[in-house]
C-alpha cells in the first residue's frame, strides 16, 4: 500500500496539496470551491470502504470522516495544525499537520506529467501522472479546480469518488466541538520544535 493509504484513515491523501497551482500544463491540486466528496476506497483483499471529505475555503480546512466509526480529522492548512475528534470518548488530540498531510509532496504540480481525460462521477477530469510522497508513481484524476476524482497507482484503483457536491457548508463542521477534552500530542504548530503556523493563522 501506498502513502495514499495513510493519513487520516485511509484518504487525506486528497484535497489539499502544498498549493494550487494552474495553467494547461500543471493540475490544480486544492480546490478551488467549497466541495462534499464520498469516495470508495479499495482497502485489499476485495474489501471496500467510504470515506467523506469535505474542504472549505474560506478558512482552508479539510474534514475527514474515515471509514472508521465514531471519529473524524479536521486539517488547518493555515494555522497548520491537524485535530483528531473521537467522539465516544468526547476528546480532541490537536497535533502538527505532518508535512505532505495529504500524500502529494511539495512541488509535485510542478513534475506532473498530463494524460488522458475521463469522467469520474460525472464529472469530467484530467489524468496527471505524479509522484506521492512515498516517492512512488500515482497517476491522479482531477477536475479543473482541483478536486480529485480517482487515484491509481501499482495497477489498481486506491479511490474512486462516487458523490461530488458543490456549495456552501456549515463552518460548524470545520469546528473542535465545544466542551471535549483537549490533549497535545508531539510539539505544536507555532512552539519550539513545532512547525510554523502560516501568516494570519488564528491562535
Amino acid at each position: 500500500m501506498t502513502h495514499w493509504g495513510g493519513l487520516a484513515g485511509a484518504a487525506a491523501l486528497v484535497l489539499c496539496a502544498a498549493g494550487a497551482a494552474a495553467g494547461n500544463d500543471r493540475p490544480v491540486l486544492r480546490p478551488l470551491h467549497d466541495v462534499d466528496v464520498t469516495y470508495q476506497l479499495d482497502a485489499g483483499g476485495g474489501s471496500l470502504l467510504h470515506e467523506r471529505l469535505r474542504w472549505d475555503v474560506a478558512s482552508q480546512r479539510l474534514r475527514v470522516d474515515p471509514p472508521t466509526v465514531g471519529l473524524y480529522v479536521i486539517i488547518d492548512f493555515v494555522a497548520r495544525r491537524m485535530s483528531t475528534v473521537k467522539l465516544t470518548e468526547r476528546t480532541v488530540i490537536e497535533m502538527a499537520a505532518p508535512d505532505n498531510a495529504t500524500g502529494v509532496p511539495d512541488g509535485a504540480a510542478a513534475a506532473a506529467v498530463r494524460q488522458g481525460t475521463d469522467t469520474v462521477a460525472g464529472l469530467d477530469c484530467t489524468e496527471w501522472d505524479m509522484t506521492d510522497a512515498a516517492g512512488e508513481a500515482s497517476r491522479l484524476c482531477l477536475t479543473d479546480d482541483g478536486v480529485l476524482l480517482r487515484a491509481r497507482a501499482g495497477g489498481r484503483t486506491l479511490l474512486s469518488a462516487e458523490t461530488v457536491r458543490y456549495g456552501a457548508l456549515d463552518a460548524e463542521l470545520f469546528q473542535t466541538p465545544a466542551g471535549y477534552e483537549h490533549q497535545k500530542l508531539g510539539p505544536q504548530p507555532g512552539s519550539p520544535g513545532g512547525l510554523p503556523a502560516q501568516p494570519g493563522s488564528p491562535k
